[in-house]
């Protein structure tokens, strides 16, 4: 437990640089695709925490009230983090809709792609990190911040293509199009993390591991 608390502590610091550089991306840009990406790290940060919160208390050990140990809190972090992925996910739709209905003229000065993509780069590889530890240590909280992650990464590759091509083509409408894509695609991943935490809380049978 011990080494499973100190991976969910690293992933706030990780989750607050990523949100740092990500929010500096959008300020020199203007992009709603950007601002979505931004705005998903913003969960990110709440989610880790609340990861990290769940993996102490689950680390408890068994009392007269919880006799069979309180494990099952990491389940309810999982829970919390699908739902906060909805929750982003339906805010950037809103934001790529008004963006639709009113195009903007982002930048794209080079330094801003380079923020972005260093951003990405660190959340892949962290969420990389996530997967094997979390699997490792049967984590279902780290699990979940890794797939978390890793709807984040792909959040962020479709903004930074969606602005690259709205740029280069002129076609604006391309910056809310690709943020709208990535929002349903976070919505998927979302939907299906809440599923698996539910199941781990009724004791549905976990898939054996590879």
């Amino acid at each position: 437990m011990q080494r499973a608390e100190t991976l969910a502590a690293t992933s706030v610091a990780v989750a607050l640089t990523v949100l740092g550089l990500k929010t500096v991306a959008w300020w020199m840009t203007g992009s709603v695709a950007l601002f979505a990406d931004a705005l998903e790290s913003v969960v990110n940060v709440a989610a880790a925490g609340a990861a990290l919160v769940a993996i102490r208390y689950a680390s408890m050990p068994a009392d007269a009230n919880h006799p069979y140990g309180h494990h099952k809190a990491e389940y309810f972090s999982a829970v919390l983090e699908g739902a906060l992925i909805l929750v982003a996910a339906f805010i950037i739709l809103n934001e790529a809709w008004s963006s639709w209905v009113n195009p903007r003229t982002p930048e794209l000065p080079l330094a801003a792609v380079a923020v972005a993509v260093l951003a990405t780069a660190i959340n892949a590889g962290w969420s990389w990190v996530l997967f094997r530890r979390g699997r490792a240590l049967q984590s279902p909280a780290l699990v979940a911040d890794a797939r978390h992650l890793l709807a984040d990464v792909v959040t962020s590759t479709g903004a930074i293509a969606g602005l690259t091509l709205a740029m280069a083509t002129g076609l604006l409408w391309l910056d809310p199009l690709l943020a709208a894509v990535t929002a349903v695609n976070i919505l998927f991943s979302g939907v299906r993390l809440m599923r698996e935490s539910v199941g781990g809380l009724m004791d549905e049978a976990m898939p054996p591991r590879p």
